[in-house]
This record gives structure tokens, C-alpha cells and sequence, in this order.
């Protein structure tokens, strides 16, 4: 087993299944994670906890030395498979302040840009300016 597949066993035990039948490599697994970031804010409250665990894998993902493909990159599979997608959900979108700091939301313009129109990422853009301007706390990613 990939060192990568048992830091996500270890993180995400609830997930031992998707993570045991997972044959696509980490991108597959970020399919996974980003349905159960999805779930984890449809909770009430919150599942502060889960999206903790979520953005500090991502974090120590993007944090890996550049593989040759997504099999084995795991920075490259976190921007596709994580990163690229947080815009689509306006309930992530709406509190990734919380988690990312401005430079990765600067660096990564072009990912979050894929799955909106320019006049959506120019609000959440703003967006998350605005909120980020009034907090304090440290970004996981």
C-alpha cells in the first residue's frame, strides 16, 4: 500500500472502504474526499472535525515532492482533484477562507477559475477577500 493510501487510512478511518477499493491513485481518492467534505457541511452542525482532517491531508499533499503523473503527484492530484472543485459548492466556497491563506488562493486563480465564468470567480474572489480581511485564524492550506 502507497504511503500516501495509509496517511489516508490513518486520517480518514471512516473512509477505510473507498479508500481500500481505490485503484485510481490519489486523484480517485480526492473524488472520495471531496464527496465527504460535501456531506461534511450538509451536517448540523458542521463537521468541523472531518473538514479539519480534509484540508490538513491536502496540506501535507500539496506539501510532496512533484511525481511524473497524477498516480504519483500527489501536490498535482490535490490541485485537480481538491482545489479545482471547492468553487462548485457554495457552502466550501462561502468558508475556505477559513482554510486557505491568500497566497494559495492566488496561486491557484487557474484552477479555481475552471469550473466558473469570470463574473462568478470575480465574487468569490471578493468574497473570500472580504472574509479573510476580518480573520485571524491560521490556513491549513
Amino acid at each position: 500500500m502507497e504511503d500516501w493510501q495509509l496517511k489516508a487510512l490513518s486520517t480518514f478511518p471512516e473512509l477505510e472502504y473507498e479508500i481500500n477499493r481505490n485503484q485510481g491513485g490519489p486523484l480517485s481518492l480526492w473524488d472520495d474526499l471531496y464527496l465527504a467534505l460535501e456531506k461534511a457541511y450538509q451536517e448540523t452542525p458542521i463537521n468541523e472535525d472531518l473538514i479539519r482532517r480534509v484540508y490538513d491531508y491536502a496540506a501535507r499533499c500539496l506539501r510532496q515532492p512533484g511525481g511524473e503523473n497524477t498516480q504519483n503527484d500527489l501536490a498535482s492530484a490535490t490541485a485537480v482533484g481538491l482545489i479545482e472543485s471547492l468553487p462548485l459548492d457554495a457552502r466550501i466556497s462561502d468558508d475556505w477562507y477559513r482554510w486557505m491563506s491568500v497566497e494559495t488562493f492566488e496561486g491557484c486563480e487557474n484552477l479555481l477559475r475552471h469550473h466558473v465564468s469570470q463574473e462568478q470567480y470575480c465574487r468569490l474572489r471578493d468574497n473570500f477577500v472580504r472574509k479573510k480581511e476580518g480573520f485571524a485564524g491560521p490556513s491549513s492550506i
